[in-house]
C-alpha cells in the first residue's frame, strides 16, 4: 500500500481518506471498549449459572428475545455485543473507504 501523508480530521470535508480515518478510529474504540465487557459478562454468566453449557444457553436467549425483557448480566451481555458488532461494521467501513483509494 502507498505511503499516504497523514489527513487532517478537523475540517468538514467529506473526502473519503478522512472518513475512512475517522471511521476505522471510532470503530477500534467501539470494539476496544464493549469487547472485554462482552467477555467479562459471559464469565459471569458462566459463574452465576454453573456450566458452559447453561451459560451458552442464556447468552443465547438474551441475543434471540427482544432488549426490553432482559435484566441483569443478559441485558448487559446484549448490549455490550451489540456494541462489538457495530464497532466490527463500522471499523470495515473505514477499512473498505480505505482500500478503495479514491
Amino acid at each position: 500500500m502507498a505511503q499516504r501523508q497523514p489527513v487532517p480530521t478537523c475540517g468538514r470535508s467529506l473526502d473519503p481518506a478522512v472518513v475512512a480515518a475517522l471511521a476505522e478510529r471510532v470503530g477500534l474504540v467501539l470494539i476496544a471498549v464493549a469487547l472485554p465487557v462482552t467477555v467479562g459478562t459471559f464469565a459471569g454468566m458462566v459463574l452465576t449459572s454453573g456450566s458452559l453449557l447453561a451459560a451458552s444457553d442464556a447468552a443465547t436467549a438474551a441475543m434471540s428475545g427482544p432488549l426490553t425483557t432482559e435484566h441483569g448480566l443478559s441485558l448487559l451481555f446484549y448490549v455490550s455485543t451489540l456494541g462489538t458488532a457495530l464497532g466490527c461494521w463500522v471499523l470495515g467501513l473505514g477499512l473498505l473507504l480505505d482500500g478503495l483509494d479514491l
